[in-house]
């Protein structure tokens, strides 16, 4: 039996505010041993992710052990302890606190629209909890409920706005994990909107979850949701700065643009020299520094850049918009970068072994088959100087004849990195291209921007 039950807003506003409490006591709590440990344990957990060709830039989600940790060794203050007994999505705003400052100050400023809105389809209950929106993003967090603990695994398999029509948008959603034993999950898509877009009144999203594994007899559930949008709160609230300079890095010439500072994050114009010897992927360190020498840094659990074409992006950072700062620096040390007559690796599928490839951290281990899913994974070692995961290749990959095809799947660790391709007639050897790398170009970027 499918039950749909909607709850109209409330109208006593929450104290947003005490979140700064929250913030401030979390911060004077000495870490527990063994803490460093188990956030790595748990972002290696987490890094297990699917790639969509809709989506933008689509970014794993850190798993719950931070979460876990702290709530479990915190002892909290009347005052917090209050506050968190209000928050049906712990978990999120946790994960903003400690990720992402340009939420947090927007949830203290009362940004955050409550939704409450529910649909439980056979045992699964789907909850959206709320949303934080401006003119350039829209957050949705929702909950899973394992209504009587007998479902399996199961994970997000798609997200979209039905009522898009002429909204110009990409959406990214993560999965944090895929136990068999399971009550609650918390997640949240985010909604890339592009300039001039106008948001609807309402959102239609709908939701697919479906089980993992797929020789399970569950299948796949459809969730509709019918969210408000109260667009009085955040319109016209942006401000607009030209940058327009250039830097020069190991010979490589980039120029910093536009910025656009919205309540829920800001977009820097970048756009790099077509005559560049190398292909620029993204910058290590990047961020916006202001004369307290507090730093925003590139958006890590969400859209971190969107693409404009070739040698054009708008990178995302943490916003200060409720900040309002009176000296501000872009500042960087270190970019990604591969010489362009590197970025082919070309695979023989007969011999399992690699024609081309760009230097010695890049090898060809194995191969995997997925009956269910109708695919095989070629599984790649890189060796990597740091602890990080990464989207290593396009999609879209050539065979011998020159014909395109489409992988939409991938997972990584942090040296290994499965790449899934389809059990079609493809003739060896296949090219693939390097979408990111770790390689590097080192220079003092440090531009006033104000």
């Amino acid at each position: 039996m499918d039950e749909r039950h909607e709850h109209g807003q409330e109208n006593q506003p929450h104290e947003w505010p005490q979140l700064e409490a929250m913030r401030e006591h979390l911060g004077n709590l000495p870490f527990p041993q063994g803490i460093d440990e188990a956030i790595r344990q748990g972002m290696s957990r987490a890094k297990q992710r699917r790639r969509r060709r809709k989506l933008v830039r689509l970014c794993a989600y850190s798993a719950c052990t931070l979460l876990i940790v702290i709530v479990l060794s915190v002892r909290f203050s009347p005052a917090v302890a209050a506050f968190v007994k209000e928050i049906p999505v712990l978990g999120s705003i946790v994960e903003l606190i400690q990720y992402d400052k340009g939420l947090q100050l927007a949830l203290e400023n009362d940004f955050m629209q409550k939704v409450s809105l529910y649909e439980d389809i056979d045992g699964i209950k789907v909850t959206i909890d709320g949303v934080v929106a401006d003119e350039s993003r829209v957050m949705i967090f929702y909950t899973l409920t394992n209504m009587d603990g007998r479902k399996g695994a199961v994970y997000l398999d798609e997200a979209k706005i039905v009522n898009s029509g002429d909204i110009q948008y990409g959406l990214s959603y993560g999965n944090s994990g895929f136990d068999e034993v399971w009550e609650l999950k918390q997640g949240s898509i985010d909604m890339n909107l592009q300039e001039g877009t106008q948001l609807p009144n309402h959102l239609e999203l709908e939701m697919k979850l479906s089980p993992y594994d797929k020789s399970v007899k569950q299948g796949d559930a459809v969730y509709h949701f019918n969210i408000p949008i109260d667009k009085e709160k955040f319109e016209g609230m942006y401000e607009t700065i030209a940058i327009n300079k250039t830097v020069t890095v190991e010979g490589q010439h980039i120029t910093f643009g536009e910025m656009t500072v919205y309540p829920t994050r800001i977009g820097i114009e970048v756009e790099y020299d077509a005559a560049n010897t190398k292909k620029l992927f993204y910058f290590d360190d990047i961020r916006l520094v202001d004369e307290k020498g507090e730093a925003f840094g590139t958006i890590m659990n969400g859209v971190s850049a969107s693409q404009i074409d070739e040698n054009r992006t708008i990178l995302y950072f943490q916003s200060n918009y409720f900040l309002k700062p009176k000296e501000l620096y872009l500042r960087a040390r270190s970019i990604r970068a591969l010489d362009k007559s590197k970025l082919e690796v070309r695979v023989d599928l007969d011999e399992m072994k690699l024609l081309s490839r760009p230097d010695s951290l890049l090898s060809l281990e194995s191969t995997s088959k997925r009956e269910l899913w109708n695919e095989r994974g070629l599984i790649f070692n890189l060796r990597n100087d740091e602890m990080r995961s990464y989207n290593l290749f396009k999609n879209s990959y050539t065979d011998a004849t020159g014909q395109t095809f489409e992988s939409n799947r991938s997972e990584s660790s942090n040296e290994y990195y499965q790449y899934f391709i389809e059990k079609v007639e493809q003739q060896s050897p296949i090219t693939l291209t390097i979408e990111d790398y770790p390689a590097r170009i080192y220079g003092d970027v440090n531009i006033q921007i104000r």
